[in-house]
């Protein structure tokens, strides 16, 4: 249950493409409404003892996204009243956005395909920034892949009943209050 928020006895779950910012404003708005948080890649690295680069390269996409799935799941019955951050992926189909936002609110983290390519660029822990070969992709790579890539799961991360735009704000405290601030109004 969310005090802070009259009492709310939902999960707020934080969607967004990969390196929008998911979690580190999932921990904020978290820790502003003194709620738990729970990152979903960091319950699937605990569950599978090893990084999610690690499962791509070692099962594969597929065998991820099985898991990820079933961690969600367990997520959607066990755990009520505070923050999760999915991973970018994580809203598949129809059927797990429904889900969430039955059970849930959904919050989409909008932000510029400029500022992800960066942010992926600059991590190594990123599946999608190697390519066959294990070598870092260039940046108009990325760019064309992830765009790709962004354009077909879009759809789904739109159904969120709230939005946040990240270019509108210059810290994570003026994007989590604006956040509060629509959440309250939603709810």
């Amino acid at each position: 249950m969310i005090k802070k928020l009259n009492d709310f006895d939902k999960t707020i779950y934080v969607c967004g493409f990969m390196a929008s910012g998911k979690s580190t404003f999932g921990k904020a708005l978290a820790k502003e409404l003194g709620c738990d948080f729970i990152d979903l890649d960091k319950v699937i690295e605990k569950k599978e003892g090893k990084s999610i680069r690690e499962i791509f390269r070692e099962n594969g996409e597929s065998y991820f996204r099985k898991i990820e799935f079933e961690c969600l799941g367990a997520l959607l019955r066990g755990f009520k009243g505070g923050v999760v951050a999915l991973g970018g992926g994580a809203l598949l189909n129809q059927e797990v956005v429904d889900n969430l936002k039955k059970y849930g609110l959904l919050v989409f983290v909008d932000t510029p395909m400029e500022v992800i390519v960066e942010r992926v660029h600059k991590s190594e822990e990123r599946p999608i920034l190697f390519d066959d070969n294990g070598k870092i992709k260039s940046k108009e790579t990325l760019f064309t892949e992830l765009k790709t890539l962004y354009l077909k799961r879009a759809k789904l991360y739109k159904q969120a009943q709230i939005t946040i735009k990240t270019p509108l704000f210059t810290s994570i405290q003026e994007m989590t209050k604006a956040a509060i601030d629509k959440i309250t109004r939603h709810v």
